[in-house]
């Protein structure tokens, strides 16, 4: 039996990788190349006119199925444009799934003039982000960062003063009988980030809810897949004798697997919600008191720092290492205004 040589396997992989990132370079050049003939020969297109942009940036995140990023995206496309700057999700028009880090590499070879990047502590994200550096893309994270990295600038909300935030709307829904609050960390954040949290939130209930005799625990969900936290997320609910009195989700699934397991298992009223993002099944469990409330990251703000950063650094040499984020309240005090605003711009 003959054993295939390991190294002339991944070579030819890289090989193949390559070859498809130069064919997918052609193809543009040409594409830009014709519309660009076109629109000098006077032709008339039946999609819209040429335009030309000053810049092209490229923007990478884990899935444009959540809420949140589509609102980032959005609303970075949109000022970018305001600055003649084409912004491009990157992966979104191609038939094969790629990682963040050959995401990464397609953009080096396209030779893009910058990238926001949705981070990770992964040490192939670290070295994609510093290849693209090291070729003269200069890369802004957002939200969560490539710590390590060589990337320029980290727009994102601090983990500390998140924290506060919830532990404020803990000391709200809590009283001097409430036993204990459950955070839902995932693998996904640093260990210094899951630190930053927790110690925000126990900060602010010694200095402002020392009148709680509660117990602050936490639990690390499996990020490996989104089935597998959300069973893991129903096992609590499950539990009834260790049942928790609240439970703070960090992220969007986390808190919509939560909420649907509150409903699931008539659990609504004997246990508290706080959850994270503004999607409408969340504001709409707000507005039913199905969820206590949940924290918003203002897209918009996100969005145009992001395209900021990247054109402050590339116009200067010198950008902020870290764009702190405004982080709010909605609770039923104040959801009906949200989801007036989410329907008008559902109608647009």
């Amino acid at each position: 039996m003959i054993k295939k040589d390991p190294y002339k396997t991944n070579h030819r992989q890289l090989a193949i990788f390559a070859v498809i990132i130069l064919a997918m370079a052609v193809m543009t050049v040409l594409s830009l190349a014709y519309v660009g003939k076109w629109a000098e020969g006077g032709g008339k297109m039946n999609a819209q006119p040429y335009e030309s942009f000053e810049r092209h940036y490229v923007f990478i995140a884990d899935s444009e199925e959540d809420i949140f990023w589509d609102k980032v995206y959005e609303e970075a496309k949109t000022y970018a444009k305001e600055e003649n700057i084409y912004l491009e999700w990157e992966g979104s028009n191609l038939a094969a799934d790629y990682s963040k880090a050959e995401l990464l590499k397609i953009a080096v070879a396209s030779q893009v003039d910058g990238i926001v990047l949705e981070g990770d502590g992964s040490h192939q994200i670290q070295e994609a982000v510093n290849e693209a550096v090291d070729h003269g893309i200069p890369v802004v994270t957002v939200m969560t960062d490539s710590y390590d990295s060589k990337r320029q600038s980290f727009v994102g909300i601090g983990n500390h003063n998140l924290g506060r935030e919830y532990g404020r709307q803990i000391i709200r829904i809590a009283n001097k009988n409430t036993k204990d609050a459950l955070i839902l960390m995932d693998t996904s954040m640093e260990s210094s980030g899951k630190n930053l949290v927790y110690n925000g939130i126990r900060d602010t209930l010694d200095n402002e809810g020392n009148h709680l005799n509660l117990e602050l625990k936490t639990i690390v969900l499996n990020e490996d897949s989104s089935f597998g936290k959300e069973e893991a997320i129903r096992e609590i609910f499950l539990n009834k004798e260790e049942l928790p009195e609240i439970i703070i989700c960090l992220n969007e699934k986390d808190t919509i697997s939560a909420y649907q397991a509150a409903v699931d298992y008539n659990l609504v009223g004997q246990i508290k919600i706080l959850g994270y993002s503004d999607a409408d099944t969340i504001l709409n469990a707000i507005s039913r008191n199905v969820i206590a409330a949940t924290i918003v990251v203002d897209a918009k703000q996100v969005g145009s720092y992001c395209i900021k950063a990247l054109d402050e650094y590339i116009e200067t040499g010198h950008v902020n290492d870290f764009f702190t984020m405004d982080v709010n309240a909605v609770t039923t005090n104040n959801v009906k205004g949200r989801l007036k605003n989410a329907g008008e711009q559902g109608e647009k």
